[in-house]
């Protein structure tokens, strides 16, 4: 005798869990003459996908900064992500997945648009933005007949339009605050899927760390250490800022100041990972986890000096793309592991696809992870070669190709440590300048300033550049990128994107876009939305 779950679908708002305590031989009888329907031997869920229908709820949650190899599913020996872990067990974990960008604001508009960030007239640079002529996800899921909802605690995301997608939408944070708010994202999260359990819905959540300053509650920094460190650099102010000072006094692995900062960064995954199970438990306590579709991921990964600089938003090495991906839907999806590299911009055709709705009516640049067999969702994704792009003209301006197991960097634009030092210090004014044109920013096409490629099987530090000792494979990953160059359309300006922002808009910068026209002068915020459109109009971008 022994205690057996069996789950079935009652109708297709409701879950039914039935308990029998009988002989095996006995159970099988009852249940055949109860409901004349067929029986798996148990346990079988792990085994074989299941598919009756697509989900009431998709929950997207992403965690900001997170680098896939910081978690325990990927392999990381410090305790960090227990919850995750579990549900990464039960989920299709993607061992190789690689962000469109280590830039938030570029990532998060290629994985709700499937497209590249030069695959989209508004996609690259500071102020990367949707595209008015191409719905994204939400859009998608709206007309599919899901209430969506988007929730985060990252100020930078309110600087594009791409919340304005969804039906409802909250920022509960305007700066990059010392204390976390991921509580509060997820009590906010379960608010609206208790008023919203009946209907099907898409909710988008942001989770902003690990995002630095890395300071984690004392609480979960004591996980990992007996006590907290007395003298803490400031990720931003000390270490980014004045790294070349840093590195002469020895900072770096095994030195105490970084081994703290890279602690801090860990506590603070480990501070996610709770807010992240009680996200759960209370969707548990509502009734909806058996109809939900969960889908883990991080828009980019962070940098601790693997290739001579920290954060991220500065290069495209995996430490700074390789991210977590995985998808929840045991009733659907059976558990495995999947090594095929994949891109976010493969998430939209994949959810579309499991929520039994229409194709994207533009041309991405994903594909689907997931193909029907037999009736059930196996996940199948294709070879194909992976581009990732960093646009920002204050910074590097990067390119990679991810093709098989060599990794391929192309960049028209790269600052030494020096120049990066100084970028930090300076980077308000840095912004305007550029904004202006009073910095020059380099052609995103322009003459390469550095080009690399390594092989990740045989280097997976990427420390030797093979690139000439490798002349088939350079010509074969350069013929990738002038074959996307040709595909590519012409980007929108940077004042233009920012007329569509105006949240950011400082006095100076509104004088600058009044004089060069794309303004008007004396106009109100609340008459800038109807203005900007007019102003794009009138430039031939709508």
């Amino acid at each position: 005798m022994r205690t057996l779950k069996v789950f079935w679908y009652a109708r297709p708002k409701e879950t039914k869990v039935l308990e029998i305590i009988a002989m095996k031989r006995n159970l099988l009888l009852l249940l055949c003459c109860a409901f004349g329907c067929f029986i798996a031997a148990f346990p079988c869920r792990a085994e074989t996908a299941v598919t009756d229908g697509a989900p009431r709820h998709i929950v997207m949650v992403l965690v900001d900064a997170l680098r896939a190899d910081h978690l325990g599913c990927y392999g990381y020996e410090r305790n960090t992500s227990p919850f995750l872990d579990e549900i990464a067990s039960e989920s299709v974990l993607f061992e190789r997945t690689y962000s469109q960008s280590s830039f938030t604001v570029e990532s998060t508009i290629s994985l709700f648009t499937s497209l590249y960030p030069s695959s989209n007239p508004w996609g690259g640079g500071q102020y990367a933005n949707t595209n008015p002529d191409a719905p994204d996800l939400a859009k998608l899921l709206g007309s599919g007949g899901y209430h969506t909802a988007y929730f985060s605690t990252n100020p930078t995301l309110d600087y594009t339009a791409l919340h304005k997608s969804f039906q409802e939408h909250a920022f509960l944070a305007k700066t990059f605050d010392k204390k976390s708010r991921s509580p509060e994202l997820t009590a906010r999260a379960l608010h609206f899927m208790n008023e919203r359990k009946d209907e099907k819905t898409f909710m988008y959540l942001h989770y902003v760390s690990p995002h630095t300053p890395y300071t984690p509650p004392d609480e979960y920094y004591r996980r990992f250490a007996p006590e907290v460190f007395p003298k803490p650099l400031d990720a931003i102010d000390d270490v980014r800022a004045h790294l070349d000072t840093l590195l002469e006094e020895g900072f770096g692995p095994g030195e105490e100041r970084f081994e703290d900062l890279m602690l801090r960064y860990d506590a603070e995954i480990a501070l996610e990972d709770d807010a992240i199970r009680n996200l759960f438990e209370g969707m548990r306590q509502l009734g909806i986890t058996e109809d939900t579709l969960f889908i883990f991921l991080a828009d980019h990964g962070e940098e601790f000096l693997e290739h001579g600089f920290v954060e991220h938003a500065w290069s495209l090495f995996p430490e700074s793309i390789h991210v977590p991906l995985f998808f929840w839907m045991p009733k659907r999806l059976a558990p495995g592991r999947v090594a095929t590299p994949v891109a976010l911009v493969d998430v939209l055709p994949s959810i579309l696809d499991l929520a039994g709705l229409p194709s994207a009516p533009h041309t991405v640049d994903g594909a689907p992870l997931f193909q029907q067999e037999n009736g059930a969702w196996v996940s199948r994704p294709k070879e194909k070669p992976i581009i990732a792009e960093l646009l920002n003209p204050m910074r590097n301006v990067v390119r990679a190709v991810v093709e098989g197991d060599y990794l391929y960097i192309a960049a028209p634009k790269w600052l030494t440590l020096e120049e990066r030092v100084t970028i930090s210090q300076n980077m308000a004014i840095s912004r305007e300048e550029t904004l202006r044109g009073i910095r020059p920013s380099p052609h995103p096409w322009g003459p390469l300033q550095y080009e690399a490629l390594f092989n990740r099987r045989a280097d997976p530090a990427e420390k030797e550049n093979i690139l000439e000792a490798m002349p088939e494979v350079r010509d074969h990953v350069q013929d990738i990128l002038n074959a996307f160059r040709e595909r590519c359309p012409k980007q929108v300006p940077d004042p233009v994107k920012i007329c569509r922002i105006p949240n950011v808009i400082t006095h100076d910068i509104r004088i600058f876009l009044e004089e060069k026209g794309y303004l008007k002068p004396e106009s109100t915020p609340e008459e800038q939305s109807e203005e900007m459109e007019e102003t794009l109009r009138s430039l031939g971008y709508f």
